[in-house]
Protein backbone atom coordinates (compact mmCIF):
# COMPACT_ATOMS: atom_id res chain seq x y z
CA UNK A 1 0.00 0.00 0.00
CA UNK A 2 1.46 3.24 -1.22
CA UNK A 3 2.06 6.10 1.59
CA UNK A 4 3.59 8.72 -0.48
CA UNK A 5 4.12 9.95 -3.93
CA UNK A 6 7.62 11.03 -5.53
CA UNK A 7 7.60 12.75 -8.94
CA UNK A 8 11.19 13.42 -10.63
CA UNK A 9 12.19 15.07 -13.52
CA UNK A 10 14.36 13.28 -16.06
CA UNK A 11 17.17 15.66 -16.99
CA UNK A 12 19.22 17.72 -15.17
CA UNK A 13 17.47 16.19 -11.94
CA UNK A 14 18.56 12.32 -12.37
CA UNK A 15 20.53 12.32 -15.41
CA UNK A 16 22.95 14.88 -16.91
CA UNK A 17 22.65 15.53 -20.62
CA UNK A 18 24.94 18.44 -21.01
CA UNK A 19 26.54 17.08 -24.00
CA UNK A 20 23.82 17.13 -26.34
CA UNK A 21 21.66 19.99 -24.70
CA UNK A 22 21.79 23.41 -25.78
CA UNK A 23 19.64 26.59 -25.04
CA UNK A 24 18.20 29.32 -27.63
CA UNK A 25 18.90 32.87 -26.97
CA UNK A 26 15.94 33.48 -25.27
CA UNK A 27 16.83 30.46 -22.82
CA UNK A 28 14.73 28.24 -24.25
CA UNK A 29 15.97 24.33 -25.39
CA UNK A 30 17.06 24.41 -28.43
CA UNK A 31 14.91 20.95 -29.79
CA UNK A 32 16.52 20.37 -32.77
CA UNK A 33 20.16 20.23 -31.55
CA UNK A 34 18.50 17.91 -28.72
CA UNK A 35 16.86 15.01 -31.09
CA UNK A 36 19.99 15.30 -33.74
CA UNK A 37 22.12 14.05 -31.22
CA UNK A 38 19.72 11.65 -29.20
CA UNK A 39 22.06 8.72 -30.38
CA UNK A 40 24.50 10.13 -27.87
CA UNK A 41 22.01 8.66 -24.95
CA UNK A 42 24.78 6.46 -23.89
CA UNK A 43 26.83 9.18 -23.05
CA UNK A 44 24.05 10.49 -20.35
CA UNK A 45 25.85 9.94 -16.57
CA UNK A 46 23.46 9.49 -13.26
CA UNK A 47 23.19 12.48 -11.19
CA UNK A 48 23.39 12.00 -7.41
CA UNK A 49 19.63 11.95 -7.40
CA UNK A 50 19.07 9.05 -8.77
CA UNK A 51 20.38 7.05 -6.05
CA UNK A 52 17.24 7.95 -4.18
CA UNK A 53 14.81 7.55 -7.30
CA UNK A 54 16.09 3.92 -7.10
CA UNK A 55 15.43 3.43 -3.64
CA UNK A 56 12.55 4.73 -3.96
CA UNK A 57 11.32 2.83 -7.31
CA UNK A 58 12.30 -0.64 -4.85
CA UNK A 59 10.20 0.77 -1.52
CA UNK A 60 6.97 -0.89 -1.42
CA UNK A 61 5.65 2.22 0.38
CA UNK A 62 6.04 4.56 -2.38
CA UNK A 63 4.44 5.60 -5.24
CA UNK A 64 7.22 6.84 -8.17
CA UNK A 65 6.78 8.97 -10.98
CA UNK A 66 9.16 9.89 -13.92
CA UNK A 67 7.44 13.56 -15.39
CA UNK A 68 8.95 14.64 -18.26
CA UNK A 69 9.02 17.02 -21.01
CA UNK A 70 10.98 14.62 -23.41
CA UNK A 71 8.70 13.60 -26.51
CA UNK A 72 7.94 9.72 -25.65
CA UNK A 73 10.36 7.27 -27.70
CA UNK A 74 11.28 4.29 -27.24
CA UNK A 75 15.09 4.74 -27.33
CA UNK A 76 14.21 6.80 -24.22
CA UNK A 77 11.82 4.68 -22.40
CA UNK A 78 14.41 1.83 -22.47
CA UNK A 79 17.15 3.81 -21.46
CA UNK A 80 14.92 4.79 -18.27
CA UNK A 81 14.42 1.17 -17.42
CA UNK A 82 17.31 0.01 -18.09
CA UNK A 83 19.80 2.33 -16.89
CA UNK A 84 17.79 4.50 -13.85
CA UNK A 85 15.04 1.64 -12.84
CA UNK A 86 11.26 1.73 -13.86
CA UNK A 87 9.01 4.04 -12.19
CA UNK A 88 5.44 3.05 -11.34
CA UNK A 89 4.62 5.61 -13.71
CA UNK A 90 6.23 7.48 -16.87
CA UNK A 91 4.91 10.59 -17.89
CA UNK A 92 6.16 12.24 -21.07
CA UNK A 93 5.00 14.72 -23.86
CA UNK A 94 3.13 12.84 -26.71
CA UNK A 95 4.23 13.22 -29.74
CA UNK A 96 3.24 16.13 -31.58
CA UNK A 97 2.38 17.92 -28.11
CA UNK A 98 3.71 21.48 -28.56
CA UNK A 99 3.03 22.63 -24.65
CA UNK A 100 4.59 24.55 -22.28
CA UNK A 101 7.00 21.90 -19.96
CA UNK A 102 4.97 23.76 -16.94
CA UNK A 103 1.44 23.61 -18.01
CA UNK A 104 1.46 19.77 -19.67
CA UNK A 105 3.27 18.80 -16.38
CA UNK A 106 1.03 19.81 -14.01
CA UNK A 107 -2.21 18.59 -16.22
CA UNK A 108 -0.47 14.87 -16.48
CA UNK A 109 0.04 15.17 -12.77
CA UNK A 110 -3.32 16.25 -11.81
CA UNK A 111 -4.99 13.63 -13.53
CA UNK A 112 -2.98 10.81 -11.34
CA UNK A 113 -3.49 12.89 -7.91
CA UNK A 114 -7.30 13.18 -8.80
CA UNK A 115 -7.26 9.38 -8.72
CA UNK A 116 -8.85 8.40 -4.77
CA UNK A 117 -6.13 6.05 -4.10
CA UNK A 118 -3.56 9.40 -4.62
CA UNK A 119 -5.65 12.49 -3.42
CA UNK A 120 -5.07 12.46 0.01
CA UNK A 121 -1.37 11.01 0.02
CA UNK A 122 1.82 13.42 0.39
CA UNK A 123 3.37 14.23 -2.80
CA UNK A 124 7.04 15.44 -3.30
CA UNK A 125 8.35 16.88 -6.53
CA UNK A 126 11.88 17.89 -7.85
CA UNK A 127 12.67 19.60 -10.95
CA UNK A 128 15.11 22.26 -11.87
CA UNK A 129 13.07 24.44 -14.05
CA UNK A 130 11.45 26.64 -11.36
CA UNK A 131 8.60 27.38 -13.99
CA UNK A 132 7.69 24.16 -13.46
CA UNK A 133 7.76 24.34 -9.89
CA UNK A 134 5.70 27.30 -9.88
CA UNK A 135 3.26 25.33 -12.18
CA UNK A 136 2.93 22.44 -9.84
CA UNK A 137 3.13 23.49 -6.62
CA UNK A 138 0.01 23.21 -5.27
CA UNK A 139 -0.32 19.73 -6.58
CA UNK A 140 2.31 18.95 -3.71
CA UNK A 141 3.13 18.89 -0.08
CA UNK A 142 6.75 19.76 -1.04
CA UNK A 143 9.12 20.52 -4.11
CA UNK A 144 12.67 20.40 -4.18
CA UNK A 145 14.05 22.77 -7.00
CA UNK A 146 17.44 21.06 -8.43
CA UNK A 147 19.77 23.39 -9.58
CA UNK A 148 20.86 22.84 -12.79
CA UNK A 149 23.22 23.93 -16.04
CA UNK A 150 19.87 22.82 -18.31
CA UNK A 151 17.65 26.26 -16.36
CA UNK A 152 20.75 28.74 -15.17
CA UNK A 153 19.45 30.92 -18.53
CA UNK A 154 16.20 30.46 -17.57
Amino acid sequence: MFDRIHTYDLDGVLVDTSHRYRNKSNGTIDLDHWLANRHKMEQDRLLPLAEQYLKDCLSPNIYTIICTSRVEHINDIRYIITVLGAPNKLLMRPYGNMESDGPLKRRQLQRIFNLRQFSKLPKKFWDDNPKNLNACRDLFSQVFHVPSYITETI
